[in-house]
């Protein structure tokens, strides 16, 4: 039978309390005959009559014992232990897996004389467990930190099953904050957020309700809840959010803010009607999100030179281009960072302001005001800006007034959609401008991808594949032996990436590709000139990026290679 930790040498542990001044001698005596006298732990009675508090007796205990004791707050749990002992288990015996040291098990323990606890964990985990010890509140709040809440979310599901959805939705919101209901959807959010997903979506299906969350760019089912709960989850969802929660066939959208995991997170919530009922979808933003330097993105040395040269120009249009989802907006930012400067007038229109600057005049689109990026870009040239920053070009009147604002003088950065570099200037043209103007006033372009990281926890060396080889062969004129691969871990929610790294290809407008539009180059044309004049591809670009152990081939070939 496992002792308590309490049932440490009684007199040892008495001694230190003492000579610490913790107790006096008479508390002492007094607490050991009424120990004797009912048999309980002379730490649980000494904290019972308030003489000493848990954290003295759990330093004195861990002098007592001669076990380590850590602060979790300055610890933190390794993936690869967490991934050893199972969630069940931990909270169990209310123990967590620190690390591995020498083919040792660091566990922390709040009893590290639980026999029991010490056999379970060697069977499981195959190793000499290695104990140290912290507060039983804090490793249990470890544990929720570094494990899912499954059986959390299970049972609060459980307990909302018998509430009716009318008293639910139609109660003022302070009377719902701790309800079942709301620690539901605290509990996804605060999970989704711990696994790095930047959106959550609730999608009712014919008998359940599927929980998938954006990780690193990639839906990933995290959840399965009964169907039975979703009209109350939705109904909370749009309370919050302040949305109209009779209107159910109509598109909305809101946003709310939440404290998730220390963390401040604006929250913007769209539902939309299925053949299945409404979905919504939540996207997580993080108020305490640190702008990357533009050379945290990606950019290879001799790309990111190109570029910072690009941000130097006094005027004339510099365009992101990249699908929905290849990191464009988190590009433009980088820029706006590095621009940012007390004698720059730095003005921009933006659907929606995602992250706020200092020192920079931000607006943000409003259709319903008669505010479009046309009529922004329009207002913004009587307020005498050095660099303007648009958040798309979409249309024929944006492009144009984002060239005329090039054109008198002004730094213009925006993203637009196209494939590549070369395709750019034939997306401006299909929105009806001139090659003549293009050529004139866009003095490069940037087309970029993200790509996921390998995770650096589980990665390992694997073999590529034969049309992975083939691939590679034909960019690098190289054979690669192997690449790394993550293999799955709690660290990278078991993908095996985690992080996202962007993949480049920066054009410099030089003067013969000018002339080359203006006569009517086809994009191969125009894009074979930028490589001779020293454009690294975005395909090259990637398989760089293979051989040095950042990303697989597989996820360059998915983003790069099926661009042509």
């Amino acid at each position: 039978m496992a002792r308590s930790v309490m049932s440490v040498e009684s007199k040892k542990l008495g001694e230190i309390l003492v000579e610490r001044e913790l107790i006096t001698r008479e508390q002492l005596e007094k607490a050991v005959k009424l120990q004797r006298k009912d048999g309980r732990g002379l730490g649980d009675i000494l904290v019972e009559q308030e003489l000493v508090t848990p954290d003295d007796l759990i330093m004195a205990t861990s002098l007592c014992l001669g076990v380590p004791l850590i602060d979790l707050n300055e610890q933190k749990p390794q993936p690869q232990a967490i991934a050893l002992i199972p969630q069940a288990l931990a909270r169990k015996y209310n123990i967590l897996p620190l690390d591995i040291v020498d083919n040792c098990l660091v566990l922390v323990m709040a009893n590290p004389e639980d026999s029991l606890a010490y056999q379970d964990v060697q069977d499981v985990a195959g190793k000499i467990v290695e104990p140290v010890m912290a507060a039983p509140d804090d490793i249990r709040k470890a544990i929720d930190k570094n494990y899912k809440h499954t059986g959390k979310i299970t049972a609060e599901i459980q307990e909302l099953a018998g509430v009716h959805t009318p008293q639910t939705v139609e109660e003022p919101l302070e009377k719902i904050a701790d309800s079942p209901l709301a620690r539901v959807i605290n509990l996804i959010i605060s999970e989704a957020v711990k696994d790095r997903a930047s959106d959550i979506l609730i999608e009712p299906q014919k008998d359940r309700i599927c929980v998938r969350c954006r990780i690193d760019g990639v839906l990933h089912e995290v959840r399965s809840l009964p169907l039975s709960v979703h009209p109350l989850i939705i109904s909370r969802l749009k309370l919050v959010a302040k949305m109209n929660i009779a209107v159910q066939k109509r598109p909305q959208d809101g946003h709310f803010s939440a404290k998730v995991e220390g963390q401040d997170i604006d929250i913007r919530v769209a539902t939309y009607r299925t053949a299945w009922g409404e979905m919504a979808a939540l996207r997580l933003l993080n108020r305490a999100f640190t702008f990357l330097e533009l050379n945290e993105l990606g950019f290879n040395s001799w790309s990111l030179g190109r570029y910072q040269h690009l941000l130097e120009a006094p005027f004339g249009m510099l365009l992101v281009v990249g699908p929905t989802g290849s990191g464009k907006t988190t590009t433009l930012y980088a820029s706006i960072n590095r621009l940012k400067k007390k004698e720059r007038n730095i003005l921009t229109v933006e659907d929606p302001i995602e992250y706020e600057f200092d020192s920079v005049n931000q607006g943000q689109v409003n259709p319903k005001a008669g505010l479009t990026f046309a009529s922004g870009l329009r207002a913004m040239l009587r307020l005498d800006p050095d660099v303007i920053v648009v958040g798309e070009i979409r249309d024929r009147e944006t492009a144009q007034m984002g060239i005329q604002a090039a054109l008198t003088g002004r730094l213009v950065l925006s993203s637009m959609h196209a494939n590549d570099t070369a395709r750019a200037f034939f997306r401006l043209m299909d929105l009806g401008i001139e090659p003549s103007l293009i050529s004139s006033s866009v003095v490069g372009i940037v087309a970029q991808r993200i790509v996921r990281r390998v995770c650096p926890s589980c990665c390992a060396p694997s073999q590529l594949a034969p049309n992975e080889q083939t691939f590679y062969e034909e960019e690098m004129g190289e054979v690669l032996d192997h690449f790394q691969h993550g293999e799955g871990c709690d660290f990278c929610s078991n993908t095996g990436y985690i992080g996202r790294v962007g993949l480049f290809e920066v054009m410099l407008v030089s003067d013969k590709i000018q002339r080359m539009l203006v006569k009517g180059a086809t994009p191969q044309q125009i894009e074979a000139q930028a490589i001779k004049e020293g454009m690294i591809p975005m395909r090259r670009d990637g398989m760089m990026k293979v051989k040095e152990g950042i990303t697989t081939p597989s996820e360059v070939l998915k983003s790069v290679f099926s661009i042509h």
